[in-house]
């Protein structure tokens, strides 16, 4: 990942935060939610994902891409003491990502130390699933997570999107909202971001 991630301050007072992993193009978005009066007060940081080698629904991550996939968590768990050392409190501070970014997201939520505000994970899927049992902190479990992907799908294909959250829900995590957007490729849309913003103002609310 990129050690200097693009990072879009709060039009308000700065009470929470969104760390985005993204490879490109994401910026606009964060913009266009930062205008909105119930996002004012949150600081968008988007880093740059992690490039998984050989990534494809047939061939999976190849095992040498986990200490890709670990560095880049460590990336998000560094930008993450920041924003407490800044004054956000942990549970204030959502991780999310698309494609690869939600790869990464999913990782460093689930094995984060400190309480997080939840886990949103576009297009993505849950890296290192055989050894996430293991990795997984006590209160992982209770993390809000949002998870929208495409039925159409040609990069991550949309079962990867459905098995991993029945892998989280045999972990244990309950508080999983799964949407399908049908005919979507590896895309985002108008839906998904109606969804997205339902799910900032739930685990991140603008505070009085």
């Amino acid at each position: 990942m990129a050690p200097n991630p693009l990072v879009i301050e709060p039009l308000g007072k700065h009470t929470a935060s969104i760390i985005f992993s993204q490879l490109t193009g994401w910026a606009p978005l964060a913009m266009t939610l930062r205008s909105k009066q119930q996002f004012r007060h949150i600081r968008f940081i988007l880093p740059t994902a992690f490039d998984i080698q050989e990534f494809s629904p047939r061939n999976g991550i190849r095992a040498e891409d986990d200490a890709g996939m670990l560095s880049s968590v460590r990336t998000i768990q560094s930008l993450i003491s920041s924003e407490v050392d800044a004054g956000i409190p942990s549970d204030r501070i959502l991780v999310g990502g698309f494609s690869q970014g939600a790869v990464i997201s999913y990782l460093t939520g689930i094995t984060s130390e400190r309480k997080l505000a939840g886990i949103a994970a576009l297009s993505g899927f849950l890296g290192m699933a055989g050894k996430i049992k293991s990795m997984k902190t006590d209160h992982a479990t209770k993390l809000p997570i949002f998870h929208g992907h495409g039925d159409e799908d040609p990069v991550v294909e949309y079962q990867w999107g459905k098995k991993t959250i029945d892998t989280l829900k045999e972990l244990g995590f309950s508080d999983i909202t799964f949407k399908t957007y049908p005919g979507m490729e590896h895309s985002f849309c108008d839906a998904e971001q109606r969804d997205f913003e339902a799910f900032i103002e739930r685990v991140i609310p603008a505070t009085a």
